[in-house]
C-alpha cells in the first residue's frame, strides 16, 4: 500500500520533523506525503554549510528557499522500490510520476536536457540535473534523497503556485502516478496523533537546535 498524506502548511523545522519521523517509522509499503509552508523558509542539504538561518534537511541537495511552493516527502523500502539504489532511476521515477500530474492539471512541464555532469552552485533551482522538470526554461521541480539500509526518502519541491483546489487535484494524480510504479494501492491518509508527537519533539530537539543546523 501506498499511504498518501495530503498535509497542511507548518513550520520548516516541523516539516523536516514529519519527513523523518515518516521515514523513520515505514516498517513495509510506502508513503507520500505532500505539504505546504506556513511562512517563507530556506532549507539546506545535509552537508552544506549554513550561513543563515535555514533549516538542514536529512537528505542531500542545495539550498533551497520555500514560500508558495509544494514540497513532497516520498518513503518506500526495497520490497516496493526497485530503484532504491539508483539515484538517477528514482528521481526520473519520481519526476516522471510529477510529470504526468501536471500535465493532468494542463501544466506542460518538459525534463532537463543535461548534457555531462551539471555544475552546481549554491541554490537548487538554478542547478540543473538529468531527470528535472522544467517550464518556460525554468526549473520547477527536483528532488534529493538519502537511504539508509533498506529504505528510501525522496525531498523534493515544485515551485509552482498552484493554488489550493489545484494543488489537491495535482497531489492525488501524483499519487496514483506513483502507485502505478510501485504496482500498489494508493490510500489516503492522515498524521496520526503518535506520529505528531513524534515529530513536534523531533523538530524541537533536532531541527531547531543550532547542534544539527550548524553542525558543518
Amino acid at each position: 500500500m501506498l499511504r498518501y498524506i495530503f498535509d497542511t502548511a507548518r513550520s520548516a523545522a516541523m516539516n523536516m520533523a514529519v519527513d523523518e519521523t515518516l521515514f523513520d517509522g515505514l516498517q513495509n509499503g510506502a508513503v507520500l506525503r505532500v505539504y505546504f509552508w506556513d511562512a517563507a523558509y530556506t532549507t539546506i542539504g545535509y552537508f552544506q554549510k549554513n550561513g543563515g538561518k535555514a533549516v538542514r534537511r536529512m537528505t542531500g541537495g542545495l539550498l533551497v528557499n520555500h514560500k508558495d511552493d509544494l514540497s513532497y516527502c516520498f518513503c518506500a523500502d526495497t520490497e516496493n522500490w526497485k530503484h532504491i539504489y539508483s539515484q538517477e532511476d528514482t528521481y526520473k521515477a519520481v519526476h516522471s510520476a510529477i510529470k504526468k500530474a501536471l500535465d493532468f492539471i494542463d501544466i506542460r512541464s518538459e525534463f532537463a536536457q543535461v548534457k555531462g555532469n551539471a555544475l552546481p552552485n549554491d541554490l537548487c533551482v538554478q542547478t540543473l540535473y538529468s531527470g528535472d522538470l522544467m517550464l518556460d526554461g525554468k526549473k520547477i521541480a527536483g528532488s534529493c534523497m538519502r537511504r539508509r539500509g533498506k529504505k528510501i526518502i525522496v525531498q523534493g519541491s515544485l515551485h509552482l503556485d498552484l493554488g489550493k483546489p489545484a494543488a489537491k487535484e495535482f497531489s492525488w494524480e501524483f499519487s496514483q502516478n506513483t502507485a502505478k510504479i510501485l504496482n500498489i494501492p494508493a490510500v489516503e491518509s492522515q498524521l496520526t496523533e503518535t506520529e505528531l508527537k513524534e515529530a513536534e519533539k523531533l523538530a524541537l530537539e533536532k531541527y531547531s537546535a543550532p547542534k544539527w543546523n550548524d553542525k558543518f
